[in-house]
């Protein structure tokens, strides 16, 4: 099949697309190359004959053993296969404490968040998880994990630094660099959860148009155990236990947190509600944003050169 030659338009998002993974040492294949793709429809198929079509993208990106990256980056596909492996492994050492906290009451939904999401995780990297449990229960559940990865010496990695109710599944801001964390998570547990929560955040879809959702990921054999969690949510509810544990957790841990809040570096993307427990004390996002801007115009300097040395 025939396709037209990309417009500027859609080499600019090709390059937009492959400068933001580079910035996490990250090349992309054709099928992470089109879901990235910044507020343009291609398929996977388009996307290569845009590639090599256009002399501009083959002069910016290159092309090694199917991974897309910026040309002078010429490392990233062996550090992508570094860290896949040290991401699988830092999976297996993990896995009792992805099933210990999927398997808590009240937790709805669990996925990977950060580097381990991308099995792009770094050695020393953490384990982040993205949370959702049921209204009321963010506070228990979030300082039951901590308290538990404390007792089983998973804390120095096990981190819960974002988790949110079913009742408050929309996220701010909605801007690339959240669409961008989305996109990313990898489900362990509440494919209809997580559903519902990319449904309150429709903006994720204009941004990343070719996004589809994930499936249940396979990364962490699903042993069950999930089997008497309603009735045992039954119980703590009707025994009033839940609720006592939850405002004991606010108080307490609140009380915490506040107390830490002058050592946060980025205090802007706190968020301690009674539905949300955002805690980004040291987010990268500024850096990040402007980590891009800086690549994306090094990347595009290539065709202005082009275009006066022609």
């Amino acid at each position: 099949m025939r396709y037209l030659p990309p417009t500027h338009e859609q080499q600019l998002a090709v390059v937009r697309a492959v400068a933001y993974a580079s910035l996490f040492d990250y090349p992309v294949t054709a099928a992470e190359l089109c879901e990235g793709l910044i507020a343009v429809d291609a398929t996977e198929d388009i996307v290569r004959a845009w590639y090599a079509s256009s002399p501009f993208l083959r002069a910016t990106i290159a092309e090694v053993d199917g991974y897309y990256f910026p040309r002078a980056r010429v490392e990233l596909p062996f550090i992508r296969r570094r860290r896949h492996a040290e991401s699988r492994r830092l999976l297996s050492a993990y896995a009792p404490a992805l099933r210990f906290v999927s398997n808590l009451p009240f937790v709805r939904m669990v996925a990977l968040s950060g580097s381990l999401a991308h099995l792009n995780a770094a050695r020393g990297a953490d384990v982040d998880l993205f949370v959702i449990t049921a209204p009321g229960r963010v506070w228990s559940v979030t300082l039951t994990a901590l308290v538990a990865a404390r007792i089983f010496g998973w804390r120095r990695r096990l981190c819960l630094n974002y988790s949110v109710s079913e009742k408050a599944l929309a996220v701010t801001p909605a801007d690339l660099f959240t669409a961008n964390q989305i996109v990313h998570l990898r489900p362990l547990i509440g494919l209809d959860v997580y559903r519902q929560f990319l449904a309150a955040n429709d903006f994720v879809a204009r941004v990343y148009p070719n996004f589809q959702p994930r499936g249940a990921s396979p990364l962490v054999p699903d042993r069950g155990g999930r089997a008497g969690k309603p009735a045992i949510e039954w119980a703590l509810d009707c025994l009033f236990v839940a609720p006592l544990c939850e405002w004991v957790c606010r108080v307490a841990y609140g009380w915490y947190l506040r107390r830490q809040a002058p050592r946060w570096q980025s205090g802007d993307q706190v968020r301690i509600e009674r539905e949300c427990l955002k805690l980004h004390t040291t987010s990268h996002r500024a850096e990040v944003m402007t980590r891009f801007e800086g690549e994306v115009a090094r990347m595009l300097a290539v065709e202005e050169r082009e275009a006066v040395q022609g």
